[in-house]
């Protein structure tokens, strides 16, 4: 394991010696997510709004770089005015391609976070008010990148989120719990790169 990581650090330190153009960006966005898994197994959730509030990058050079993000998916209730939000904090290697005059990135990433809660004035009624679902997953994201250099640019954004619910709290009290979760998420984002 120790070697494993040394060289992890030493090709990070090789890679950063020799980056002819490092980069910062901090980004947003906003879109629409679908929603599956057994979290929806009575098909009773609808596709909701999906907003990225947080979008980090730093390119070592100009094929790669890390990201993070921290975004968060709505799901209404089908007959209700109570909702299911679904965030998921994530960190990964970014991948990046020229296609003609833009860029490609390719950003797999671990949600080592992810947590789902259910907010409405009909909560209660439906026995989930006060439930939190807690589990980790891993997001295959991919941007298509207009423009380059400093300044803002502009994205197309598709992602795909998956990931597995182990704990459910609900008043303090924390069960274990094996629900998947998963979704597509298609929106657009802005950029400011440094």
């Amino acid at each position: 394991m120790k070697n494993i990581l040394f060289t992890l650090v030493l090709l990070f330190g090789v890679s950063t010696i020799t980056a002819q153009d490092s980069k910062f960006y901090l980004g947003v966005g906003a879109g629409y997510a679908t929603t599956g898994g057994d979290v929806n197994s009575d098909n009773n959730y609808r596709g909701g709004i999906h907003i990225n509030f947080v979008n980090i990058g730093y390119r070592i050079n100009e094929t790669w770089g890390i990201t993070a993000n921290l975004g968060s998916a709505g799901h209404p209730i089908d007959n209700s005015d109570t909702a299911v939000g679904i965030a998921a904090i994530s960190v990964g290697p970014m991948i990046s391609f020229p296609v003609s005059n833009m860029t490609w990135d390719l950003k797999p990433q671990y949600a080592f976070s992810m947590a789902g809660v259910f907010r409405g004035d009909e909560a209660a009624d439906l026995g989930l008010e006060g439930l939190e679902l807690l589990g980790s997953g891993f997001i295959i994201g991919n941007s298509l990148v207009m423009g380059k250099g400093q300044g803002f640019t502009w994205s197309i954004d598709f992602d795909y989120l998956t990931g597995n619910f182990d704990e459910l709290k609900i008043d303090g009290e924390t069960f274990e719990d094996d629900s998947d979760y998963n979704s597509f998420r298609v929106g657009v984002g802005v950029r400011y790169n440094f």
